[in-house]
């Protein structure tokens, strides 16, 4: 179905997401200093986040695009352009790793950074041909004149976009907390990130990895349940619910045998590092919580309730930081304890 006004709605989108993504482009390059100097413990120099920052426009117009062809059911377009990115950023990344020279940690991580900012302009150019050819079978020349486009993105775009502000700052806090804990419990600064590098940097892309299906289903639950919700059509939506639910939690189970039973076998094949098999196996359990929630986030925002699921975040992340502020340091104490006892 064609819908009237999607061109309009899609450059006042483009022109959203353009504006924000500069936005952040500017703040992050203001701050670099402080995150650098501070957040880094000035173990990498400005640089990286300079680079970084030079993506943020076009990963936000990105985004958009991929929405647009999520929403008029083509996703294997925006598929191909990220398995094309994929490629384009591993292969720049070999390249810059081991063709160029460095010398430190900041050359590697802005030669990292780079890939991923020429990868990501490269990713949204691709992106918006195709968005181009598209749009010439999609749109129509009429639009709706008296459908106020912008009010209808804002009501959507702004709880998402002030729940995702809310996530990343309190998921920045969340990620200094816990080696600022370690650390302040007698353990040195390059210990402390060393070992809570293990959790993030290791295991946990260990757990998500599987989620790309789930991630991949969720994403189209979204124009899907919206569509359902239009046309008041609860029966086919209970259907849809009940079949994702089970085919998750089936999925999920799976996962955790996996991770379960072959879990040094994993760790050494991908890392050649047995240290983290440990927190796989106590991470593994929670692989059911974290898939379902995928889904049922997806659910709320085609169901219109983002500002719902706003909340909902927002509160999971101070839950987070208050029981990480206060259980990290009380593990530390029984950790060192048990030690001294043996």
């Amino acid at each position: 179905m064609v819908e009237f006004g999607i061109k309009i709605a899609m450059r006042k989108c483009i022109i959203y997401s353009l504006c924000f993504g500069l936005l952040g482009c500017i703040l992050l390059i203001i701050f670099a200093p402080y995150c650098s100097s501070v957040l880094l413990h000035n173990k990498v120099t400005n640089m990286p986040i300079y680079v970084m920052a030079i993506s943020l426009p076009f990963n936000s117009l990105v985004t958009s695009l991929d929405g647009y062809f999520t929403g008029v059911r083509r996703v294997h377009k925006t598929s191909f352009s990220r398995i094309v990115t994929a490629i384009l950023q591993v292969v720049l990344t070999l390249y810059f790793l081991y063709i160029l020279p460095y010398s430190d940690l900041s050359i590697v991580c802005t030669y990292l950074m780079l890939s991923t900012t020429i990868a990501t302009t490269f990713q949204f150019i691709l992106t918006y041909i195709l968005y181009l050819l598209d749009r010439k079978k999609m749109f129509r020349n009429s639009y709706n004149p008296n459908e106020n486009y912008l009010k209808k993105i804002l009501r959507i775009a702004f709880p998402v976009a002030i729940t995702s502000y809310i996530r990343s700052g309190l998921n920045t806090i969340k990620q200094m907390l816990i080696p600022y804990s370690l650390e302040k419990n007698n353990k040195a600064c390059d210990e402390a990130l060393s070992q809570y590098g293990l959790i993030n940097g290791m295991t946990m892309p260990i757990i998500m990895f599987p989620c790309i299906i789930i991630t991949s289903c969720a994403s189209l639950l979204i124009p899907e349940f919206a569509r359902y919700n239009i046309k008041k059509d609860f029966t086919k939506m209970n259907k849809i619910i009940c079949f994702v639910f089970k085919f998750t939690s089936f999925f999920s189970i799976c996962v955790i045998g996996i991770f379960l039973t072959f879990t040094e076998e994993i760790c050494y094949l991908i890392y050649h590092n047995l240290e983290i098999s440990e927190f796989l196996i106590l991470l593994s359990p929670l692989v059911i919580l974290i898939y379902l929630d995928k889904i049922i986030d997806a659910m709320l925002r085609g169901l219109d309730k983002q500002v719902g699921v706003m909340f909902c975040n927002i509160f999971d992340l101070f839950s987070t930081i208050i029981l990480i502020y206060l259980l990290v340091p009380v593990y530390r104490h029984i950790w060192l304890y048990s030690n001294n006892c043996n």
